[in-house]
């Protein structure tokens, strides 16, 4: 997982959402993961930051029902049902 923790992450541009889905960010600094969470805090659901991962890392993603939005200069999101990740995969 990346140290960079001093970056700007973007929040998920949807309202609304599956509960314990995920939006995934990429971009050219990295990925950050974002889940939608419903619990006493937030009833009506919201998103929270989950982890973030460098550029250099060697990471792969597992996912599930994921739809992907049009990429833009600021990089694009995935949603997905599911997340699953490992790093340093050879």
């Amino acid at each position: 997982m990346g140290t960079d923790t001093a970056r700007e992450r973007p929040a998920p541009n949807r309202d609304t959402a599956v509960p314990d889905s995920y939006a995934i960010h990429v971009d050219d600094r990295g990925v950050d993961v974002w889940q939608y969470r419903v619990d006493l805090e937030e009833p009506s659901g919201a998103w929270q930051f989950v982890e973030t991962h460098d550029a250099k890392d060697d990471l792969r993603v597992s996912l599930e029902l994921a739809v992907l939005t049009p990429p833009s200069e600021c990089g694009y999101w995935v949603y997905s049902r599911t997340y699953d990740c490992e790093t340093d995969c050879k």
